[in-house]
C-alpha cells in the first residue's frame, strides 16, 4: 500500500493537510501510478523521483521508517529522500555517516553534478556510497578533477558513469593521486585514450590506489621472471586484483604458479595468478569437490588448469550446467571435458547448445555418420564462420531449419528429435 509523505520543517508526515475524501482520491491517484511503474517492468524507486504529484511517493513500510528517524537526524533524511532521490531505508542508513545541517552546501553539489550530466538515478547512487562528497566544494573540488579527465579524453557522459559506479574517484586528491596514477597509466599503455578504456571498465578502481607504491613493485618483480610488457597490460586493463592484492599474498600466489609449471612469458601464467588472487581458498574447495563429483581426477583437474586456468572463475553453477548438458545430455565423457576446459567459459545458451543442436539434427539425418569424429575442441571453441562452413551452410539444401537452429531461433524440439546420449556418443572425441 502506498501513501503520499510532504516535508514540513525538515520532517516527514502524512499528508494531513487534505481533507479525508482529497486525501483517499490522492492516495488512489498515488498507488495507481506507482502500479503503472511497476506493470511496465519499471523500477519503482523512480517514480518516487518524478511524479506528476509534486509529493514524494512510499510505501507504509517506508512510513515505518521515517517514523523511527531521530529528531537529530531528520532533516539529513528528508534532505536525502526529497533530494537525493534515496530511498527512507537506505537514506536512514546514510544519516549514521553524515549530519547536514543547511541545504546550502548539499545543494551546489548536486546543482553541479546536474551541471555536469549526471542524472538521478547516478547521483542517488554517488550520495549513496559517497555522501562525503556533499560537503565539498564544486568549484574547488570537484571540477578541477572532472576537467582534468576530461582533458585526456574522458567525456561528461563517461564520468558520469564511471563515478556514480566509483564514487571514491572524485574523493581522490588531484595532484598525489589521479595526476601520478594517469602518468603510471600512460607508461604501460602508452596512450590516453588506452588509459581512457581502462577508466571505462568502472569495476577497476585503478584510479582509487596509490599505483606508484602498491603496483610498481609487484611488475618489477614480475619483469625479472621474464613477463613481457605487453602482459602488463593484459594485467591492468582484465586483472587488476592481481596487482593489487597485499603483497604477501602476491608473493605466495607467483610461487604456487610457478611451482605448477606456468610460464611468466605466456598469458596463461596471467590466467592462473588472477585465478588464485579473485577467488577464495574455500570457494576453490567447493569448485574442486564439484569437479571430483562429476568424475574429474586429480590429474583431470591439474590438465583442465594447466589448459584453462581461468576457467575455474566459472560459476559452481555453470560448471554443473555445463557437466550435465555434455555429459548427460550430448554422451561425452566427463574426462574428455578436461582437455577442453575453456567450455566451461562460453554461453551455454547461446552458444553450446545451438551447435550441439545442429550436430543432433546433422547425426539423426545420417548426414554425419561413424566415419565422422565431432571434436569437442572445434564444436566449442571453432570461430562461428568456421562453426557455420563445416556445419550449417553444407547442409542447409538438406536440412533448412539449421540456421535458425544455429541461431537458437529453433529447438530440436520442433524437429521431433531430442538429445539422445548414446546415439551422439559414438562420434564424440575430446
Amino acid at each position: 500500500m502506498y501513501g503520499l509523505f510532504y516535508r514540513s520543517n525538515g520532517r516527514l508526515s502524512l499528508a494531513q493537510v487534505l481533507s479525508n475524501s482529497n486525501r483517499s482520491i490522492a492516495q488512489d491517484l498515488a498507488t495507481s501510478y506507482l502500479d503503472l511503474f511497476s506493470g511496465l517492468g519499471l523500477n519503482v524507486q523512480n517514480a518516487r523521483l518524478f511524479n506528476p504529484f509534486g509529493v514524494k511517493l512510499f510505501s507504509t513500510e517506508d512510513e515505518q521508517i521515517t517514523r523511527k528517524v531521530p529528531k537529530e537526524c531528520s532533516f539529513t533524511v528528508s534532505y536525502l529522500i526529497n533530494s537525493c532521490g534515496l530511498s527512507p531505508k537506505i537514506a536512514k542508513s546514510v544519516a549514521e555517516r553524515v549530519k547536514l545541517q543547511s541545504s546550502k552546501q548539499p545543494d551546489s553539489v548536486l546543482q553541479f553534478l546536474k551541471n555536469r550530466g549526471f542524472n538521478g538515478s547516478q547521483i542517488a547512487k554517488l550520495v549513496r556510497v559517497r555522501p562525503q562528497l556533499l560537503f565539498a566544494h564544486p568549484e574547488r573540488s570537484l571540477l578541477p578533477k572532472i576537467e582534468f579527465l576530461n582533458s585526456i579524453g574522458a567525456t561528461d557522459a563517461e564520468l558520469a558513469d564511471v563515478c556514480s559506479s566509483i564514487p571514491a574517484i572524485l574523493g581522490q586528491s588531484l595532484e598525489n593521486v589521479l595526476i601520478p596514477n594517469y602518468k603510471f597509466l600512460k607508461s604501460v599503455f602508452f596512450s590516453d585514450e588506452n588509459v581512457i578504456k581502462v577508466l571505462r571498465k568502472k569495476r577497476t578502481r585503478l584510479f582509487c590506489f596509490d599505483l606508484q607504491k602498491t603496483v610498481s613493485p609487484k611488475l618489477a618483480f614480475l619483469r625479472d621472471l621474464g613477463m613481457p610488457e605487453a602482459n602488463f597490460a593484459l594485467i591492468l586493463s582484465c586483472y587488476p586484483p592481481i596487482v593489487l592484492q597485499r603483497q604477501d599474498k602476491f608473493d605466495g600466489n607467483v610461487k604456487k604458479v610457478i611451482k605448477m609449471g606456468f610460464n611468466p612469458q605466456k598469458c596463461e601464467f596471467v590466467h592462473a595468478m588472477q585465478v588464485f588472487s579473485s577467488i577464495g581458498q574455500s570457494t576453490l574447495e567447493c569448485k574442486l569437490d564439484v569437479l571430483r563429483r562429476w568424475g574429474w581426477s586429480d590429474e583431470d583437474i591439474r590438465l583442465a588448469f594447466r589448459k584453462c586456468p581461468i576457467y575455474m572463475t566459472a560459476s559452481k553453477t555453470k560448471l554443473v550446467s555445463v557437466f550435465n548438458f555434455l555429459v548427460n545430455k550430448m554422451g561425452w565423457q566427463p574426462s574428455a571435458i578436461a582437455h577442453v576446459p575453456s567450455a566451461f567459459m562460453y554461453s551455454l545458451e547461446r552458444r553450446i547448445i545451438p551447435r550441439c543442436s545442429v550436430i543432433r539434427v546433422l547425426l539423426s539425418k545420417g548426414l554425419i555418420n561413424e566415419e565422422n569424429k565431432i571434436y569437442l575442441s572445434s564444436l566449442v571453441i571453432n570461430s562461428n564462420k568456421h562453426f557455420l562452413d563445416t556445419f550449417v551452410t553444407k547442409y542447409q539444401d538438406h536440412v533448412p531449419q539449421l540456421l535458425n537452429i544455429f541461431h537458437g531461433k529453433m529447438t530440436i524440439g520442433e524437429l521431433g528429435l531430442e538429445f539422445e546420449p548414446q546415439s551422439v556418443m559414438k562420434n564424440c572425441s575430446a
